[in-house]
């Protein structure tokens, strides 16, 4: 299990509530799914991403359960709200998320975005993410990343 809240310089990522929809520009449909999967996980799914000094829910961020060409993995998700991107959220809060992952004990975690989502692409290069492969899932071809936490950080 990974402890929240996280807290960053200028964010605080901590589960989500119904009411943090609207601030993201989501469904509350969508917003609902993630909080059950976080009820049903043991916490693993996405959580808001909240901006510090505004207390504004900016985004989501997180690592959730998937399936991904047979195996089990802990995938990386993150989506900033369209009016808070461009600020450098999406790295400071995924880069959050996998020290979090990784201080928990988790040694691999996964991302997969779609291959024209560049911002996206780019993000995880810098997070130090490897390219593996492209993938299917859910019916969509996606980019699939992966980072492991090296051995010696583990002891």
């Amino acid at each position: 299990m990974i402890p929240l809240p996280i807290e960053t310089e200028r964010l605080l990522i901590r589960p989500l509530r119904l009411d943090d929809a609207a601030e993201m520009g989501q469904s509350r449909d969508w917003i609902q799914e993630k909080i059950e999967r976080f009820e049903r996980n043991g916490g693993m799914s996405l959580w808001a991403v909240v901006e510090r000094a505004s207390g504004r829910a900016a985004g989501l961020a997180g690592v959730q359960w998937e399936e991904i060409d047979g195996r089990r993995e802990l995938d990386l998700g993150c989506v900033i709200a369209e009016d808070r991107r461009r600020l450098g959220y999406a790295t400071e809060a995924s880069h959050a998320v996998l020290r979090a992952a990784f201080a928990a004990g988790y040694p691999r975690i996964t991302a997969m975005t779609g291959l024209d989502n560049a911002p996206a692409l780019a993000v995880l290069e810098q997070l130090g993410l490897a390219y593996e492969r492209e993938t299917t899932w859910d019916g969509r071809v996606y980019a699939l990343y992966a980072l492991e936490q090296p051995a010696e950080a583990l002891a």
